[in-house]
């Protein structure tokens, strides 16, 4: 896939060979760390830059692209390769040519980077702080009702964030998330939401945040709420 990407860019054309490569790559990267590997070790961040400066105006492509680098952000050694790319991401931040999908997903990459800790960063790069500040005027910007063009087999990378209170923006985003998908397909995510322990760590959150983030507690709380109208009583732990 790869390679076919190359050639394309080598070339300078693009056609939906290019659209579907990067598709297909989105897909088999998901939850998938050794295609992530793959994909890095091959290439694949350098590709992304070129394709984004090469086709500024291929909406979908970038939505597929930022799709990919959110798989790759869930994995936890080769975020230290995503981390000199942070300036195209607080870029992206503020894209608005697919509704929120291309700063969703940017701010999802942010986010798992961010997740690692202070001493994981390079100031080096950009200041941690700013890009926070960046992450927050972002989220703020977004409709929770939004409907999304995306489908979530597990909540799992999102419910990880949830212990990150060292960096609450993290957690932010993941409420965020949760809150928002729950509220757009209850049927769907609820349950997952449930089944995957996600009601404990939301409720964590709420105790965390009460006070000191309270837009982040607000979120917390709403979701915890709909998922007890949607499905019943729940008994925590």
């Amino acid at each position: 896939m790869l390679r076919l990407i190359k050639k394309r860019v080598d070339r300078r054309t693009y056609d939906e060979v290019m659209e579907t490569a990067w598709s297909t790559l989105w897909n088999v990267t998901d939850e998938t760390a050794d295609n992530c590997q793959m994909f890095v070790s091959g290439g694949g961040l350098h590709l992304f830059q070129q394709c984004r400066m090469l086709y500024p105006d291929r909406q979908e492509l970038l939505r597929n692209m930022m799709g990919l680098m959110g798989n790759v952000a869930e994995v936890p050694f080769l975020r230290p390769d995503l981390l000199y790319h942070v300036e195209t991401f607080c870029v992206l931040l503020f894209d608005k040519s697919d509704g929120i999908e291309v700063s969703y997903n940017a701010a999802g990459v942010l986010s798992h980077i961010l997740s690692d800790g202070p001493h994981k960063w390079d100031d080096r790069v950009t200041g941690r702080v700013k890009i926070i500040e960046k992450i927050q005027t972002a989220i703020d910007q977004w409709d929770i009702k939004t409907k999304r063009n995306i489908n979530y087999r597990s909540f799992e990378p999102i419910i990880r964030l949830l212990d990150k209170s060292h960096t609450p923006i993290c957690q932010y985003w993941a409420v965020w998330a949760l809150t928002n998908l729950c509220h757009v397909d209850p049927d769907k995510y609820c349950s997952l939401l449930r089944k995957e322990g996600g009601l404990e760590k939301l409720l964590q959150v709420l105790r965390e945040h009460q006070t000191a983030f309270p837009k982040l507690a607000d979120l917390a709380n709403r979701t915890i709420h709909l998922n007890k109208e949607i499905l019943g009583p729940y008994n925590f732990q």
